[in-house]
C-alpha cells in the first residue's frame, strides 16, 4: 500500500541548501513578535532574522523550477508532462492533503482542550473545507506547496516562456514582480526552470557537486517543512506563557529554545516513524 523509502544515494549541495532553507523558515516562524513585550534591541534582532530568512521561500521556488525541468528533453511532449504530473501528485498533492488534515485535527483538539493556545486567528474559517485545504490553508506554511501545485499545473506554459524567450522572459516576469504586477512564485519558479531548460553548466556543476549529506536528508527536510508550523506556534506561545520573558536576552532565548524544541521533536518523530513505519513515513513525504 505504501511506498518504501527511496534508496539512499550520495547527496549534493542541493541537499545542504534544502536543510539550510528549511531551518531558516523554522527560525522565521519562531519569532516572538506580539507574544511578549519587546525591546528595541530585540525588535531590531527580529527584523534582521526576518530580512535574512526572506530569501528562503523564493529560493525554494527557484530550486523547484530547476528540479522540475532539469532533465527536460529537447522537445518534451504531452507524455513527458503527464509523467511529471503523476510524479508530482505523489510528491506534492498527497503530502499537502495529509499535512493539512493533520493540522486541522490538531487545531480542532486545541480549540476543545486548550483554547488559550488558539488565538482565534482563523475565526470560523477552520470549519470550511475549502479554506482548510486550499484558501488558507489551515497549515499556513503550506501556501508554498499550494502555489507549487499550481505552477506544476501550468508548467507547459512556463516551458514555452523559458524556451522561446529565455532569460528575457524571466527578466520581464521579474520586472512585473518588482512592481507588484505579477506573483512572486511564477518569477522565481521560472528562473529556476530557465536554469534547468537552458542547462547553465557552471550553476549546475555547483548545485550538483557532492555535499556532506546523503539523499535521506530530503525526506527529513520535507517532513520538517510539512509539520513545523502549528508546532512552532504552540511551542513559542507555551514558552511565552510559562516564562513571561522580559528583556532582550530572555526573548532571544525563547526564540532559540522554540527552534531547538521544534527541530528536536520533529526529528525524533521522523526517525522514530521511519524506523517503525518506513513505508508510511515515505508515503507522507512523497516517497523521498
Amino acid at each position: 500500500m505504501f511506498r518504501q523509502p527511496a534508496q539512499v544515494k550520495p547527496g549534493n549541495r542541493l541537499d545542504l541548501l534544502r536543510v539550510l532553507l528549511t531551518v531558516g523558515i523554522v527560525c522565521r516562524h519562531a519569532t516572538t513578535e506580539n507574544l511578549a513585550a519587546g525591546t528595541p534591541a530585540f525588535d531590531t534582532f527580529t527584523r534582521i532574522v526576518i530580512c535574512i530568512t526572506e530569501i528562503c521561500v523564493p529560493l525554494f521556488f527557484a530550486l523547484s523550477g530547476y528540479l522540475f525541468f532539469r532533465n527536460t528533453p529537447d522537445n518534451p511532449d504531452v507524455k513527458w508532462f503527464w509523467g511529471k504530473y503523476k510524479s508530482r501528485f505523489f510528491t506534492l498533492v498527497i503530502p499537502y492533503l495529509i499535512a493539512n488534515a493533520i493540522a486541522w485535527g490538531c487545531y480542532y483538539f486545541a480549540i476543545k482542550e486548550v483554547p488559550s493556545m488558539v488565538s482565534g486567528f482563523f475565526g470560523d474559517n477552520w470549519k470550511d473545507p475549502l479554506f482548510v485545504f486550499w484558501k488558507g490553508p489551515v497549515n499556513m506554511s503550506l501556501w508554498f506547496i499550494r502555489e507549487l501545485i499550481v505552477l506544476v499545473a501550468i508548467s507547459p506554459l512556463v516551458y514555452l516562456l523559458v524556451r522561446y524567450l529565455g532569460w528575457w522572459g524571466v527578466l520581464a516576469l521579474g520586472v512585473l514582480w518588482a512592481f507588484k504586477l505579477g506573483p512572486e512564485p511564477v518569477f522565481f519558479f521560472s528562473a529556476g526552470a530557465c536554469l534547468g531548460v537552458r542547462k547553465i553548466a557552471p550553476a549546475e556543476r555547483w548545485l550538483l557537486a557532492p555535499g556532506p549529506l546523503d539523499s535521506r536528508s530530503r525526506a527529513w527536510t520535507y517532513f520538517i517543512y510539512l509539520y513545523h508550523y502549528l508546532l512552532v506556534i504552540g511551542v513559542k506561545k507555551g514558552l511565552a506563557l510559562l516564562l513571561h520573558p522580559e528583556g532582550t536576552l530572555a526573548l532571544v532565548s525563547v526564540w532559540m529554545a522554540s527552534i531547538v524544541i521544534v527541530l528536536g521533536l520533529l526529528t525524533a518523530l521522523f526517525f522514530g516513524m521511519r524506523r517503525l513505519l518506513p513505508g508510511f513515513t515515505s508515503f507522507i513525504v512523497g516517497g523521498k
